[in-house]
């Protein structure tokens, strides 16, 4: 076996990230377990240059420039997902001038600690601090309705356009702004979020606009991205003093720089109705213009059903990162999944991998968590009527009732299974089907004899 495959071996197996450079700071390997830190794809990074990182990863700058004075040198970071990690540069082969970067997971290295001290950890994975980048050169291709999204906001942020991001809770508002700024954006250009609806009107004002003591994020954000999200939760007050900034770009901070026309990019998202707002007297008619010149309603997923599949492995990969024994999904939950509206999204996709993921492991756990699924929910946005509906209620409810016994014998395999699911006795199941398979036979008797 070649020392290549070796080291090619330990790095694969490693719990820790490892990438590999020559004296020009060409990338030679990276395991799967950088790739997924990082938010990287390993085919189109291998043979790259190491700065190609700092695209996407901003503070990999400093990174960068240790491996350019050829110091050893370790540094903590805060990736894009939120991961508190440690780097280690180090020289693994002198006479080839080859460094090599180790990645630690604070979080992944704390777990297996307290594992390792007999402390039991927490069963349920934290996304919130070791969160999937969403790939969206992957997903832009299953989807056409999202490429085009996608597609719209690089034109217009390109131009230096403002651009609004609309639609429901958990489509991945926030990632796309982050994308779009990532887009146009050098290595060390700053992307600044507030949410709107997490403070008070004087707390909002100074945080966007700053006070005597500190620099406003409109101000931090110069040369970058300023993100406001949770736009609709903007106080009346401070949409009056944000109109302001956009009409003559100064903040009025003591410590401004005085009033100039600032190189900043402006990204808002929101679920909510503006022009209802509008008409309410809420939300600024003004204000809206001067954000929305561009405006992307991003599709829920239940609209782009081809990307829960993609979706569900990329959640997989990062759960099984902290299982010893990896899990799969069956292909009958996917199948469920394929079927479900999800009225919260990509958000309400997630929870339900990490779920099942717990619930795997008990067979009883596993086909509640089914059972959830495939029974009617309250959200209506995907109802629509189909051929030959008739607007009568008992016919319509009766077709539904069928299409959905339907879908449980075809998940559970048996008509036992899926009354059981249901919460009715098999002999209700059996009376419904029997009577429509009885309707069947008679319509079919009538056209024959018709004929």
């Amino acid at each position: 076996m070649s020392n290549e495959t070796t080291e090619q071996d330990f790095m694969q197996l490693s719990d820790d990230g490892f990438i590999s450079i020559d004296a020009s700071q060409n990338i030679l390997q990276i395991n799967q377990q950088a790739c997924r830190l990082l938010g990287i794809q390993h085919d189109q990074i291998i043979g790259t240059q190491l700065s190609q990182i700092t695209k996407s990863i901003p503070v990999w700058a400093e990174l960068v420039d240790a491996c350019n004075k050829g110091m050893r040198h370790d540094l903590n970071l805060t990736l894009n997902g939120g991961q508190q990690v440690f780097i280690s540069l180090r020289s693994q082969n002198h006479s080839q001038n080859i460094q090599l970067i180790q990645i630690c997971d604070l979080e992944g290295f704390e777990y297996r600690r307290n594992r390792a001290n007999g402390r039991k950890p927490d069963n349920v994975i934290s996304f919130l601090s070791n969160k999937t980048r969403p790939d969206f050169e992957t997903q832009r291709r299953l989807s056409p309705e999202l490429n085009r999204v996608l597609a719209r906001g690089e034109r217009a942020i390109r131009q230096g356009a403002r651009v609004m991001i609309t639609g429901e809770s958990g489509v991945g508002k926030s990632e796309i702004a982050r994308f779009l700024h990532i887009a146009v954006g050098d290595a060390n250009d700053p992307f600044k979020i507030v949410n709107c609806a997490m403070s008070s009107p004087a707390d909002l004002t100074d945080i966007l606009f700053g006070t005597t003591e500190n620099t406003g994020l409109i101000q931090q954000a110069t040369g970058g991205t300023l993100f406001l999200d949770e736009i609709a939760e903007i106080p009346l007050s401070v949409q009056a003093r944000l109109l302001g900034y956009l009409e003559d770009f100064s903040t009025n901070a003591a410590n401004s720089q005085g009033a100039h026309r600032s190189s900043l990019r402006i990204i808002s998202a929101t679920n909510a109705d503006l022009q209802k707002l509008i008409n309410q007297g809420k939300f600024r008619a003004d204000l809206f213009y001067r954000l929305a010149v561009i405006s992307l309603k991003v599709p829920p997923l239940r609209q782009m059903p081809a990307l829960v599949p993609h979706l569900c492995n990329r959640f997989m990969q990062t759960i099984n990162q902290r299982r010893e024994t990896p899990i799969i999904l069956s292909g009958q939950f996917l199948k469920t999944l394929e079927d479900y509206s999800f009225p919260g999204n990509i958000r309400e996709l997630l929870n339900i991998v990490q779920r099942a993921s717990i619930f795997m492991e008990d067979a009883e756990d596993m086909e509640e968590l089914i059972a959830e699924l495939i029974r009617p929910n309250d959200n209506l946005h995907d109802i629509e009527l189909t051929n030959g509906a008739t607007l009568d209620l008992k016919t319509e409810v009766r077709r539904f009732e069928l299409a959905l016994i339907d879908k449980a014998i075809l998940i559970h395999g048996s008509k036992r299974k899926a009354a059981k699911i249901l919460g009715v006795d098999i002999g209700t199941i059996s009376r419904k089907t029997t009577k429509r398979e009885v309707g069947e036979e008679a319509e079919n008797l009538d056209l024959n004899i018709k004929k």
